[in-house]
Formats: structure tokens, C-alpha cells, sequence
């Protein structure tokens, strides 16, 4: 065994702050103290506990902190004096080491798309600029391997992929990346989606192998757009994304059976169109589940967010591809207050200008400042959300990919420092690129 120990002023667990919402920086009794004006007045203590960083001692921020690595495994965190009493002395780094992010919600196949699709017109507009986007140019080899280097750019361990054509999966196998990639299937009348998920079938058959760690799963696509039967069954079947609340047009469609995506339909020859029930979250609440990622979710009124809490399902937001749309985001105070499980996503490059997690936290932070930056970071660590558990927690006897954001020397000097402050307002705002000490590597299946 060769072990590492990297030791740096901050290290992150990517453990829950305690309670979540009004701590930024500190786990614990007393952390709310080290507070002021959102910055730290002086840095967290230490924790206590041994330096193999057990889930009952180890703190979501560690001041003065290192790891011990053998190669991707992560034997220890925890206090530096403590992990190097018991693996030796560490290389010191200038950098706040964190495990691995989450993109839960991108179409890399779009890419080619980057910039390309203007917005501001609200979803249903910007559905016809795609449609007639794709039908122009052709989908990109080239731009969905930039696309998932630009992943690793930025952290990303793990995504929920959405795709059609499945053309992502030996890129994102290529690279290491797990999580889920999403087989989205259309089509409001019966025969419409029969026809889409025998061609969705066919695709499976054909598509190359998957990597360790990535898994393939049929979805559909929104409650608009998905013949209602066969959507509920799409839920019941597994893992699934579905596009929800992303705009006031959906719930007119569904309440009403009126508006753009009724007109939409209308051009396609669809005349018989049903009321479907009060909003779109209420017609599939009793449907969802934990393991289903209900992404969006802009457009709720208060019955709606505690449906979406009581069906455990989690809700991924993409605020940088919604402003760019609609021009609103969803309410993430109301959202942690219900109780709503969240994860974060960007989006496709055709609605997004990256595939930076943490920028998307960053917009965000900008938006509720009233959120702990620590609470936000939660948010890129849901590994599980996308069938990555190991991912977002730095747990001794995993592989969950550990990160490092450099910090300039002259950050750091002499005044109070709050790294996951930050993470979201500096490097996460610039975008700035990590330095990978460990990838993730998913656990054998049982």
C-alpha cells in the first residue's frame, strides 16, 4: 500500500450542515458564532474523534485538515496532526480539497448547440427554436467529448445524462463518469409513443457497452409531452427524469387544456385533448418516488411543493438554463423549507453557458444569499440522486473522487477566510478549473 496524505487549510466532508439552512461554514454546537455578516469571524474549531474521520465525529468543514489516499481509495479524513500521526507527514497544498460534484441534469448530445438557441420567450418558444436548431445542424461527435472533458473540468464525478440517440455513453464511459444516462422517450397520443419506445429499444440494443458505475434507464420526457399511461408506467419501472413545473404553460396545458403547448399539439393533428388535472406536479405526485428527479420545478404554488415532498422525489434545479428561458427560477428557500429533496444541474449548452455545477450554485447563492453557502454545496454532492452514492461524501473505505480548488496565496493572508463562501463566489463564479487528487471509482455490484 502507498499512501498519500494531502493537507490543506479546509477541507470539506461534504457532510450536511447542522440544521441546514442558517450555518454556512461550521457543523455543531456553537457553529453559528463563527458568523458574521455572512463571513467567518474566526475558523471553526477542529473536530474531535479519531483520524479515520468516523460519520459520528467527522464535521462538514475541517479547519487545518488532511487526507490520506492509496490511490483513488480514501482511507482517512480529518484533522492534519491526526490523519499524519497515523500515516505520516503530508504534502501541503494551498487549496480547499471537497469530494466530487454532481451534474444531475444535462443533454450532452445538445452541445453542438452551445450558444445557439436564443431564449427569453418562456419554454414553449424555445422548444420550436430547438427543434428547428437540431434539424438544421447535425449532432456533434466531437462536441459531446468536449462536453464531458469539460466535465472533469469541473469536478463533475457523476450525471443524470438525458439523451435521445444515446450517443454520450462511450464518452462518458471513456472518461470515468457515473450515474445515469436517461433514455428519453416523446409522444402524447398512444401510437406516437408506441413508435417512440420501440425506436428507443431498438437504440438499447445497439448501444455500445457502459462503464463501470453508468447505467441506462427509459424516462419520459414531461407531462405535456408523454402519453399519460405510459408515463406513469415509465415512473413505476424505476429510476426516471421528467421534466416538471418548468413554465406557467405547462400548467395551463394541464388545467385547462388551452395555451402554447395545446397549440403545439394542435399543429401536429392532436384535437382531443383532456384536462389533466390542477398542475403538472399534480397529476404525476402519487407517481413519483425516491429515485425519480422531477427537474425544474419553477413554476409551484405551495400544494405543490408539499406533494413534491411527500413523494421523496428529488428535485433538480438548473437555474442558469431557466433564466436564460423564462427569465425566472424556482424558490429555493420555499423548496429546503418543504422539505424537498434538491440536486443541481445545468442544463444543456444549448440553454446553459457551461457544464459547471458549481457556477449553477453560484447564480443561486447570488439569488438567495439568505441560503449558507455550505447548505447550496449540498446540492452538487447528491451522488445518490443519479445511482452514484459514493459520490459527494468523503467516506474512509470509498473511492468518491476528491477534489482540490487552488487558492492564491494571497487569499488566504491574515483576514477571516470562509472557503465555502468562496468556492461559490470566486472559483465557482470563474469557473475556475479543480485539480483531481482521486477519481471516483464505483463499488463492485453485489
Amino acid at each position: 500500500m502507498t499512501v498519500r496524505v494531502v493537507r490543506a487549510p479546509w477541507v470539506l466532508t461534504g457532510r450536511a450542515p447542522s440544521p441546514a439552512l442558517p450555518r454556512c461554514a461550521g457543523e455543531g454546537e456553537g457553529a453559528a458564532a463563527h458568523l458574521s455578516g455572512g463571513r467567518l469571524a474566526e475558523p471553526p474549531p477542529r473536530s474531535g474523534g479519531e483520524g479515520g474521520g468516523g460519520a459520528a465525529t467527522t464535521p462538514a468543514l475541517i479547519a487545518d485538515g488532511a487526507v490520506a489516499l492509496d490511490g483513488d481509495l480514501l482511507l482517512a479524513v480529518g484533522p492534519a496532526a491526526e490523519v499524519e500521526a497515523r500515516f505520516g507527514p503530508g504534502e501541503r497544498l494551498d487549496a480547499v480539497l471537497l469530494p466530487a460534484l454532481v451534474n444531475a441534469h444535462t443533454h450532452l448530445e445538445l452541445s453542438h448547440l452551445h450558444g445557439r438557441v436564443p431564449g427569453g420567450d418562456g419554454l414553449p418558444s424555445w422548444i420550436q427554436l430547438l427543434v428547428a436548431a437540431r434539424a438544421a445542424e447535425p449532432e456533434s461527435d466531437i462536441a459531446v467529448e468536449d462536453g464531458v472533458a469539460a466535465l472533469t473540468r469541473f469536478g463533475v464525478a457523476a450525471v443524470g445524462d438525458v439523451s435521445n440517440g444515446l450517443g454520450s455513453i462511450p464518452w462518458l464511459s471513456r472518461a470515468g463518469v457515473a450515474g445515469t444516462v436517461y433514455q428519453e422517450v416523446f409522444g402524447f397520443t398512444g401510437p406516437r409513443i408506441e413508435r417512440a419506445l420501440a425506436q428507443a429499444r431498438l437504440l438499447a440494443e445497439r448501444a455500445p457497452p457502459l462503464g463501470p458505475g453508468l447505467r441506462r434507464v427509459l424516462t419520459p420526457h414531461a407531462v405535456y409531452s408523454t402519453h399519460l399511461p405510459r408515463l406513469v408506467e415509465l415512473l413505476a419501472a424505476g429510476p426516471a427524469s421528467l421534466h416538471l413545473a418548468e413554465d406557467p404553460a405547462e400548467r395551463r396545458f394541464c388545467s385547462e387544456a388551452t395555451g402554447p403547448f395545446a397549440g403545439l399539439h394542435r399543429s401536429l393533428g392532436v384535437t382531443d385533448l383532456p384536462r389533466l388535472g390542477r398542475s403538472p406536479v399534480e397529476v404525476v405526485a402519487r407517481h413519483l418516488r425516491p429515485g425519480t428527479l422531477v427537474v425544474h420545478v419553477v413554476d409551484l404554488d405551495d400544494e405543490d411543493r408539499a406533494l413534491l415532498a411527500r413523494s421523496g422525489a428529488t428535485a433538480v434545479l438548473c437555474p442558469r438554463s431557466n433564466l436564460h428561458i423564462g427569465g425566472r427560477l424556482a424558490d429555493l428557500p420555499k423548496l429546503l423549507e418543504a422539505g424537498v429533496p434538491l440536486a443541481v444541474g445545468t442544463d444543456s449548452l444549448a440553454s446553459a453557458p457551461s457544464l459547471s455545477p458549481l457556477a449553477e450554485l453560484a447564480t443561486l447563492s447570488r439569488a438567495w444569499p439568505e441560503v449558507s453557502p455550505l447548505a447550496l454545496l449540498q446540492l452538487a454532492w447528491n451522488g445518490a440522486a443519479v445511482g452514484a452514492p459514493a459520490v459527494g461524501r468523503l467516506e474512509p473505505g470509498r473511492a468518491p473522487g476528491v477534489l482540490a480548488a487552488p487558492i492564491e496565496r494571497e487569499e488566504l493572508g491574515d483576514a477571516p477566510f470562509d472557503p465555502c463562501r468562496w468556492l461559490l463566489d470566486v472559483f465557482g463564479r470563474e469557473e475556475l478549473p479543480f485539480t483531481w487528487l482521486a477519481r471516483h471509482r464505483p463499488e463492485p455490484s453485489a
